[in-house]
């Protein structure tokens, strides 16, 4: 990955701040894929998780374990969208949390194109 990118995620439409990642773990790219490998792969059982769960306290927590790791690597709208999930499932709003759903699963994909990881 040997583009530019400009600070924070929102710009150019990033998913995630990946200069954030830099900051925490060193400019090494084996490291720095397998944080971001590590990352999709914890966003993409939150999903699952989520998609699967009829219980709120088993959404709750799924949400809730990927807005801290989307806060960590700045990925900052699907942080956004997994403290919404989170909320309405602790209101045990399961058709917000449905409702939220396709945004959330949006959010991963675009998550898995930054990465370059698309394939499942």
């Amino acid at each position: 990955m040997s583009q530019t990118m400009t600070k924070g995620p929102a710009s150019h439409g990033q998913a995630y701040d990946r200069d954030k990642l830099v900051e925490l773990f060193g400019d090494d790219p084996a490291i720095l894929a397998e944080v971001e490998r590590e990352f999709l792969d914890t966003a993409r059982v939150a999903e699952k998780e989520i998609t699967g769960a009829t219980d709120a306290t088993t959404i709750a927590r799924a949400a809730h374990r990927l807005k801290g790791a989307s806060g960590m690597i700045g990925a900052v709208s699907l942080r956004q969208i997994a403290e919404a999930v989170e909320r309405a499932a602790k209101a045990n709003d399961l058709p917000s949390v449905r409702r939220l759903h396709e945004m959330f699963s949006r959010e991963v994909e675009r998550v898995a194109e930054q990465v370059g990881g698309t394939g499942r």
